[in-house]
């Protein structure tokens, strides 16, 4: 049963990438249950957006601007190319999204220490050696490209941390609500 289960799976997965690899990169828009191409169409952001120094990105997560993200949440993250001694600002503007390709991360989760405690109660604390069961997160990547500001590289859209068999790309909506008021994805000819 379980290497049914296994292949199923294995299947699964494979299938997945291989969709994945043909043509353009398309985003899921959970509201038509239609997979859209997004190359082609405009970042915009809407709101000046600052970058601290000695960064070189920074994250909407639930319609807010962060320094960091939760994992287990879609979250976007716009990038520049450099890292500087001063903060950046990226502008509010149109950027163009040149190119769209998936990336997969692995978060590795730490086995727990067990240390030994008074008593006979054990104490469990994170840490280990990193022989966890593993999690994976699926981000679209959009390579940006506005003449105004050069020095924005990208802008990176990730699903929720999961397991492999579940992991999954953000959709339309979630990269909608992640980003929230500061930027919007808008489709060529509207606007």
């Amino acid at each position: 049963m379980l290497y049914k289960r296994l292949c199923l799976i294995t299947f699964l997965l494979t299938f997945h990438c291989l969709l994945l690899g043909c043509g353009s990169m398309t985003i899921k828009d959970e509201a038509t249950q239609s997979y859209i191409p997004v190359q082609g169409w405009v970042f915009e952001l809407r709101q000046d957006v600052s970058i601290p120094a000695g960064r070189a990105r920074v994250f909407f997560q639930e319609g807010r601007l962060l320094y960091g993200v939760n994992e287990y949440k879609p979250h976007c993250h716009i990038s520049v190319r450099n890292i500087t001694e001063q903060a950046q600002t990226v502008y509010a503007g149109r950027f163009t999204i040149e190119k769209v390709y998936g990336r997969d991360g692995e978060i590795v989760m730490n086995d727990l220490i067990r240390i030994a405690a008074v008593g006979s109660a054990d104490i469990m604390a994170d840490g280990g050696n990193g022989n966890g069961e593993g999690m994976k997160i699926y981000s679209y990547i959009m390579k940006l490209h506005s003449d105004n500001q050069p020095q924005v590289t990208h802008l990176a859209c990730g699903g929720v941390a999961d397991y492999p068999a579940f992991a999954d790309y953000p959709t339309l909506q979630d990269i909608d609500t992640a980003i929230g008021d500061y930027a919007v994805l808008v489709r060529p000819g509207a606007g």
